[in-house]
């Protein structure tokens, strides 16, 4: 009986410190309640999950409230490279699903340099399905369109996860 007790209690603690680390992980660039509003915001920030044209492809996660939910790409356009921006991108998660989104209708924000635009910000609205299903599963794959037609992006095991993680982060 005492023995039952203390490896439900040891199991206990395991699991709220380790519930505890992974809230601690989340890193944010806005975590607020808007003052007009009084709704909260928060937005991650990026991760990479891979190098697009070699460059790092990064993906932030924002939260409006508890309604509205986007992911947020940002790479670079160096040497003429482009992502069409009024397509589509799919996700593969582990269980082999394909996740379309949408891009938000509003432009791109995009950042210029001497001559040429350096990066591009790109906002994905979420579904509630699809964002319980992109928190729940990791990303094996990353599809998007570019001037030669669609091109899959295999995601690295070790960056699998980060989809997830920042997703994770704005509950």
């Amino acid at each position: 009986m005492f023995k039952s007790s203390v490896i439900i209690a040891a199991i206990t603690t395991i699991l709220m410190v380790g519930g505890n680390c992974y809230a601690q992980s989340c890193r944010y660039e806005k975590n607020v309640i808007d003052a007009l509003t009084e709704v909260p915001v928060r937005v991650t920030q990026p991760v990479t999950i891979g190098k697009l044209n070699n460059n790092p492809l990064y993906f932030k996660a924002q939260s409006v409230g508890i309604r509205y939910r986007f992911l947020k790409m940002k790479y670079y356009r160096y040497e003429g490279f482009s992502i069409n921006e009024q397509r589509e991108i799919a996700f593969r998660l582990s269980t082999n699903e394909e996740i379309v989104i949408q891009p938000r209708i509003n432009p791109a924000d995009t950042v210029q340099g001497v001559g040429e635009t350096i990066s591009s910000l790109i906002v994905y609205p979420l579904t509630a399905d699809q964002y319980e299903k992109l928190k729940r599963f990791p990303v094996t794959s990353f599809k998007y369109f570019g001037s030669d037609g669609a091109v899959e992006m295999p995601i690295k095991e070790s960056r699998q996860s980060k989809i997830m993680e920042i997703l994770n982060c704005i509950d």
